[in-house]
């Protein structure tokens, strides 16, 4: 994830509408056709605690290549300090190929390699313990369309109305993540509309999506991660919210470069 915890992990006590969400724009296929680069703010109890970005980029190949990162505030740098980088490689139809990861959060190091397209997936990883590097690779089942954690914020943006089916809290979405372990059904739900004020947009009208997902073979609400995306064609992520165990944590898009929707 960007910042580990930074984008996937996120929930909010924000309102949604009790009415039935109306429809909105189909996402447009220009998403996964031209570069983005996105700008979050990330609060914690209402201060801004650090950044996060994400540039996704369209290969030649048919593939998104999507690179972030979160670091912290300097204020924040003596309480726990957060410099991580992520990069996706994903097909633009759906199902990740690739996952690097170099995360360096307060004394926790570790640098990973999922190499999602074959059959097993291979991880390999690098992480500082008691003072000393260990590296290591393991194999996975492999889950054919599975996404990773970044790659699964595209495949968000990408749902479209008339795909949605039944689920086991109700109607919406439903599809593979992979954790680093093991593949988990991520369930989606579009639960409502809401306008949100955005840093240099002004007011804008976003679907509220929730998320949950099947752990240990449990069904669970695990904080009730809440993303909003906008309702035009570009289903930008302009706020996401998750409750931690040390409270809600908050993603506000602060910058935007490029034109998902295509103008």
């Amino acid at each position: 994830m960007i910042g580990a915890g930074l984008l996937l992990a996120l929930l909010s006590a924000a309102p949604a509408s009790q009415e039935a969400p109306a429809a909105s724009p189909s996402p447009s296929p220009l998403i996964v056709q031209r570069s983005e680069t996105v700008t979050w703010a990330i609060r914690y109890n209402g201060v801004t605690a650090g950044t996060a970005w994400a540039r996704s980029e369209p290969t030649a190949d048919g593939q998104v290549q999507i690179e972030g990162g979160a670091k912290n505030a300097p204020w924040y740098g003596s309480i726990y300090s957060i410099d991580d980088w992520v990069r996706s490689t994903a097909l633009s139809t759906g199902g990740s190929q690739r996952y690097e990861t170099r995360f360096r959060e307060g004394g926790f190091q570790q640098d990973q390699d999922m190499r999602l397209a074959g059959s097993p997936f291979e991880v390999w990883r690098k992480q500082l313990i008691k003072g000393e590097w260990k590296e290591w690779t393991r194999e996975y089942p492999a889950h054919p369309g599975a996404e990773d954690p970044i790659s699964a914020i595209l495949r968000l943006r990408l749902l479209k109305d008339e795909d949605r089916a039944a689920t086991p809290f109700g109607e919406g979405w439903t599809f593979p993540v992979f954790s680093g372990d093991k593949t988990w059904p991520l369930f989606v739900q579009h639960i409502g509309s809401e306008a949100v004020e955005v840093e240099g947009m002004g007011t804008v009208q976003a679907r509220i999506l929730e998320l949950r997902t099947e752990h240990k073979g449990l069904l669970e609400q695990r904080g009730r991660f809440r993303i909003w995306l906008s309702e035009d064609e570009r289903r930008l992520p302009v706020k996401m919210v998750v409750k931690s165990n040390y409270g809600p944590i908050r993603a506000d898009l602060i910058g935007y470069q490029g034109d998902g929707a295509g103008g």
